[in-house]
């Protein structure tokens, strides 16, 4: 069997969708304009597949993102997507020769980072990914849960209609972009497909709603939800909520949102979830108890040039320090590199100086956007100290005062 990888062609966009959704575990039997709006949305030039003859095998993708590094700057982000193989091929190196590929071509883009969400979170640690991004799915009773602290909100909170929306949540989200680490930039088409998506309900659950939080007719934050009834014999009514999307970009943005979605009234259980881990819910309520907390991993990164992605960062402490980055799967982007910086500059360049970190790949991507601590890595035998003290100096460094955060799925 010889499998041939590369980009598919526009004649072969519809057949690869059907590959993708088949390895989801669905059948992709899409309205006219969903169809549109795929192609469109993941374009040929994105795309990595496998075939055997004449016959897509294997799907990959990236989305050419951007998103805040800490710092604020802009760092260009691949964001890898549709990642299937065949249930008729499986373990025979298919994965792997698609993402080294797509790796390849995407840094061939200028594309120092590139990120996903895994659907099975043991696959692509052997690919130089680290877990970077943090969340926690919340449980919320209200009936029990009352907030009893909040910063000064001085906006206000209301209802929009999907046209609204369309003009205000892209500006609300940018919000959100420039004030956290790890949120992509969001396309007129990502945009265009989300709106349409407000029109519809599904599996007992009602059409969603919207509220925007606005300071001066500046969109802050929003939060799109859906509610289901539940009715008991005997007993009141009980309703579900559940909050889709939670997005905020201020103390206040974020109190106001979480104070309207803990006071709707007839749906006494509240779930959400992509809440990042170092979120203030808990600590505005009167009794953390009734916030039932689950932490996940949620997006992992893979630095594919590291001297350009520790560069476009600021830290949190002033340091120099020499990593030698031991890149197993493509060797070619590891090396030594010496990162000089703090909070007002950096550089970071290929060295041949002694090193005084070691680590894998996939250890430097955990703590690049400030999500994990290197001396936990240490502690596991993910990294070695060859300079006494380094480890504390890299996780001064690397800290960052708020969580990264990616509440879009891709």
């Amino acid at each position: 069997m010889t499998i041939e990888y590369r980009q598919i062609t526009t004649a072969e966009q519809r057949p690869f969708f059907k590959v993708i959704e088949r390895g989801f575990g669905g059948t992709y039997e899409p309205s006219a304009e969903r169809y549109q709006h795929d192609r469109l949305s993941l374009t040929p030039d994105m795309t990595m597949a496998a075939f055997d003859g004449d016959q897509i095998v294997g799907t990959s993708g990236a989305y050419p993102f951007e998103s805040a590094v800490p710092g604020g700057a802009i760092i260009k982000n691949a964001g890898v997507t549709a990642v299937t193989v065949s249930g008729t091929h499986r373990r025979q190196g298919l994965l792997n020769g698609m993402m080294q590929r797509l790796l390849q071509q995407e840094r061939e883009k200028g594309q120092p980072v590139a990120s996903l969400w895994a659907s099975e979170s043991i696959i692509y640690g052997r690919f130089g990914y680290g877990m970077s991004i943090q969340h926690e799915n919340f449980l919320i009773d209200t009936r029990k849960a009352v907030i009893k602290h909040m910063p000064s909100v001085e906006g206000k909170i209301r209802f929009v209609t999907p046209d609204e929306a369309r003009k205000l949540l892209p500006k609300a989200w940018e919000a959100a972009v420039v004030s956290h680490a790890g949120v992509p930039r969001r396309s007129d088409l990502s945009w265009d497909g989300y709106v349409v998506g407000l029109g519809k309900s599904g599996g007992g659950w009602g059409k969603p709603f919207v509220v925007v939080y606005e300071e001066d007719g500046k969109p802050l934050g929003y939060a799109k939800y859906m509610v289901k009834e539940l009715h008991v014999f005997g007993e009141q009514v009980h309703g579900l909520l559940n909050a889709d999307d939670v997005i905020h970009s201020t103390p206040a943005s974020h109190a106001a949102i979480w104070n309207h979605l803990l006071n709707v009234d007839l749906y006494d259980t509240l779930s959400t979830w992509r809440s990042a881990s170092d979120d203030s819910l808990p600590w505005m309520l009167a009794d953390q108890r009734q916030l039932e907390r689950k932490p996940y991993d949620g997006v992992w990164y893979r630095l594919m040039d590291v001297a350009e992605a520790l560069s476009t960062r600021t830290y949190l402490a002033e340091g120099s320090l020499v990593f030698e980055v031991e890149d197993s799967y493509i060797p070619e982007w590891g090396g030594r590199f010496e990162l000089t910086g703090g909070p007002d500059g950096v550089r970071c360049v290929p060295t041949t100086k002694a090193a005084d970190i070691t680590l894998p790949t996939a250890s430097l991507a955990t703590i690049f956007l400030g999500g994990g601590r290197l001396v936990d890595h240490k502690r596991a035998g993910r990294a070695e100290e060859n300079t006494d003290g380094a480890i504390s100096i890299a996780d001064a460094m690397f800290a960052t005062v708020k969580a990264p955060w990616c509440p879009m799925m891709f």
